[in-house]
């Protein structure tokens, strides 16, 4: 045993004589590790913060990026960028320029883009199709300005297919930045805060329409709603017209520009409403407007809630040419139905006429666009389409 330890003391021995270094009390020389920390510690904070930037910007660049144009005056986009909803839902929006205030945070870090909305004239109905599918027909105007179709993917809703318009944007058009600038793709990332209409991948069809009746703005204690931001909510979380119904009537309403608006409903069981408010005010009393829904296979700019149990001949010619068109019809064909559409086509002046028609395949979640009055070019659009 004490030759054994002699023996382990000795080996002991030789290593330490092998490795001077490690003998108690001498310093090892650690300057080299600190140095290569000092160049190695910005370089990894460039990194991390690359990283983070890159996780923070992608859905923008993204869907800047896969924007691309479809034909005259018309381009799409497959929006992959979180628009936070339910935040702007819970921000207090009354106005369109709130709604632009929360863009410019949300969207561009507080630097923003200038926005124009403030016009929307249209036709809207609902027709069966071939085979017992259904079809919404819609045109939108008064413009003549670039459109975008826009194709969203929401993480805790419904995809869409909808239709912006880009001067709403401050983009396209004659004297705009280009829509394919830089500074127009950036500002597409707007888009899904003004759908003008749409329809998601349940069937569920909405789309803004003016009214020439005062502006509502209901003060109570439910939650604010601007108008424009109704159509994007119905679009994401809705799955029937009874089920936007009631999406709607747990907000305060807000419409603007001066006027009202209402909101055409139709989903693909073949169910259509159009959904208006009517200006309460008692004095001492805070605002809450009457919320009426009317069943309706049409829409068009007047009030229809003044008009129900009563004939609508006359009160608009639109509305009568739907009427007349459809009449006797169980079925339509997508020809038939854009025929209608080019008859509802409005021009006033070079300038001021009918952005596009639209149909929207309620069951196969496809859409067709005609572009201005160009009826004989007819752009197909489903999620395929999209990059």
């Amino acid at each position: 045993m004490e030759e054994n330890r002699k023996i382990t003391v000795q080996n002991e021995t030789e290593e330490t004589a092998a490795n001077p270094s490690d003998k108690p009390g001498r310093k090892k020389r650690v300057w080299p590790k600190v140095v290569l920390w000092i160049f190695l510690t910005p370089l990894l904070l460039v990194i991390v913060t690359a990283i983070v930037l890159f996780a923070i910007l992608y859905g923008r660049i993204a869907t800047a990026a896969n924007a691309e144009q479809v034909g005259h005056n018309l381009y799409k986009v497959h929006y992959r960028q979180d628009y936070f909803l339910d935040k702007a839902l819970d921000a207090g929006i009354t106005t369109e320029q709130d709604l632009l205030s929360f863009i410019n945070q949300e969207m561009y870090f507080g630097y923003g883009i200038d926005a124009n909305i403030d016009k929307y004239a249209c036709s809207g109905f609902i027709s069966k199709t071939d085979g017992g599918k259904y079809l919404t027909g819609r045109s939108f105007g008064l413009g003549g300005t670039d459109k975008l179709a826009v194709y969203s993917t929401p993480k805790d809703g419904y995809a869409s297919l909808s239709m912006v318009s880009l001067d709403m944007l401050g983009i396209g058009g004659e004297y705009g930045p280009q829509a394919l600038s830089t500074y127009g793709r950036i500002a597409m990332l707007a888009a899904p805060y003004i759908p003008m209409d749409g329809v998601n991948e349940k069937g569920v069809f909405a789309a803004l329409m003016d009214l020439e009746t005062v502006e509502i703005h209901d003060d109570t204690d439910r939650p604010e709603l601007l108008v424009t931001l109704a159509v994007r909510l119905i679009l994401d979380r809705a799955g029937s017209v009874d089920e936007a119904v009631e999406l709607l009537r747990q907000y305060d309403i807000h419409t603007g520009h001066g006027w009202s608006q209402h909101i055409f409903i139709t989903d693909a069981t073949g169910d259509a409403a159009v959904v208006e408010w009517e200006r309460k005010t008692v004095f001492g009393e805070r605002n809450k407007s009457i919320m009426h829904v009317t069943r309706s296979k049409m829409c068009t700019n007047f009030p229809l809630y003044k008009y129900e149990g009563r004939e609508t001949k006359g009160a608009c010619e639109r509305f009568d040419a739907m009427t007349d068109s459809l009449e006797g019809k169980s079925e339509i064909t997508h020809e038939y139905a854009m025929d209608i559409l080019e008859q509802v086509y409005q021009y006033v002046s070079p300038t001021i006429f009918t952005d596009w028609s639209v149909i929207y395949y309620q069951t196969d979640f496809t859409m067709d666009v005609a572009t201005n009055k160009d009826f004989d070019t007819v752009y197909h659009l489903e999620p395929k389409d999209f990059k």
